[in-house]
């Protein structure tokens, strides 16, 4: 009697990468300026055993190419005269999308999380978005999307000292809400240049 031949699972390349970009994040702030260049930039991570390391550009071009379920936030830094600080937000899921196609919905969302606050007491807007597989994490707070905020903020969610150190970000400077409002205004007139062409062809 002939041994059987064992039969090896075929590898399969999607599931590889799937696994490879599970739990991954990007976000950008509008108000952060690129210490190099001055420009806007955007972070992109990824989670390891050794905690959350930088993808670098080829890694995170490849997190885009695919579609992938995403967790994603629009939220706005705001600070009022007396020292108040809190952060408005909008947060969605996409199972199974291309982030690259959803640029729409980042203008919509950018309007409604601006619609709830006087423009004034905002000093910085940014996105963030993270990856899931398989089942969307359990997370009532829904403290991903604290990443990279000012600790007075995480503060208001969390006291565990080892997290809100981790996750902190920049706070308040003035440098940071002129650059924002500068941005923007620009934004603004951008939009409705691209709306009025948009209208008139």
């Amino acid at each position: 009697m002939k041994p059987q031949k064992r039969i090896r699972k075929r590898h399969s390349a999607i599931a590889r990468d799937q696994r490879l970009f599970s739990q991954c994040r990007l976000w950008t702030w509008e108000g952060l300026a690129s210490p190099g260049d001055g420009q806007q930039y955007t972070t992109a991570e990824k989670r390891t055993p050794f905690g959350w390391i930088d993808m670098g550009h080829d890694l995170a071009h490849q997190l885009l190419k695919r579609p992938r379920n995403w967790s994603v936030a629009v939220r706005a830094l705001c600070y009022s005269p007396d020292g108040a600080m809190w952060m408005e937000s909008r947060i969605f899921d996409l199972p199974s999308y291309n982030l690259q196609q959803i640029q729409g919905a980042y203008h919509q969302l950018r309007a409604d999380v601006l619609t709830a606050q006087r423009t004034a007491q905002v000093y910085d807007l940014g996105w963030i978005c993270q990856t899931w597989h398989g089942t969307r994490p359990e997370d009532d707070l829904e403290l991903w999307h604290y990443q990279y905020t000012p600790e007075q903020i995480i503060r208001q969610v969390t006291n565990n000292e080892k997290t809100i150190k981790r996750m902190a970000g920049p706070g308040f400077s003035q440098e940071r809400y002129d650059r924002w409002q500068q941005v923007n205004r620009e934004y603004l007139e951008d939009r409705k240049r691209v709306l009025e062409q948009e209208n008139a062809a």
